[in-house]
C-alpha cells in the first residue's frame, strides 16, 4: 500500500507542477461556435463548437482549473486577418495556437500583452485537434497533459 501511495502522490505532485506549467484559456474568452460564439466556462461536453480545422466537432471533455490570478502569463494576442480584421486570442504563454506556444508564435501577429489577474481557466478537448477563438485555431492541451500522465507512470 505504501509503494502504490507514493507513487500515486508522486503523479499528483508532476501533474500539479505541469498545470502551473501550462495554464489554460482564461473564463470569459468566447469559443467559436456553429451559430455565435460562447464564452468557454458556458460551454459543456456534448456541445458543438468549430474545431481546429474549421468543422464543426463535439466537445468530448471541458477541465476547469484554479488559477493563482497573481501570475502574468496570460497572452492576449491579435492576429492580422482578411480585410483588415482584427482577430483576438486570450491564452496562457504555454498554451498552442496553431501548434506553437503563443509566448513564441509570430505568424500574422500584431500585438501580444501579458497580463495577470485570472483566477479560473478552462480547456476543451474535441473531435479533433481543438477549437476556434475568434476563427483562430486554439490547440486542446489536454492530450500534451494525458502524455505527461503516462510519462510520470512509467517512471
Amino acid at each position: 500500500q505504501g509503494t502504490a501511495s507514493t507513487i500515486s502522490s508522486g503523479i499528483q505532485s508532476g501533474l500539479l507542477l505541469y498545470k502551473i506549467y501550462v495554464l489554460c484559456i482564461p473564463k470569459g474568452t468566447k469559443v467559436d461556435c456553429v451559430d455565435n460564439a460562447i464564452p468557454i466556462e458556458d460551454i459543456k461536453p456534448g456541445d458543438l463548437v468549430v474545431g481546429y480545422n474549421g468543422n464543426p466537432v463535439k466537445v468530448l471533455q471541458k477541465h476547469e482549473y484554479l488559477e493563482d490570478p497573481t501570475l502574468e502569463r496570460f497572452y492576449k494576442v491579435k492576429f492580422e486577418g482578411e480585410n483588415d480584421k482584427v482577430h483576438e486570442v486570450n491564452v496562457c504563454d504555454m498554451h498552442r495556437i496553431k501548434g506553437v506556444r503563443s509566448k513564441d508564435i509570430t505568424e500574422n501577429v500584431i500585438s501580444k500583452e501579458v497580463y495577470g489577474g485570472v483566477e479560473f481557466s478552462y480547456d476543451l478537448l474535441t473531435e479533433d485537434l481543438g477549437y476556434r477563438i475568434d476563427g483562430i485555431p486554439v490547440n486542446s492541451m489536454i492530450e500534451e497533459m494525458a502524455q505527461e500522465i503516462v510519462k510520470l507512470k512509467n517512471k
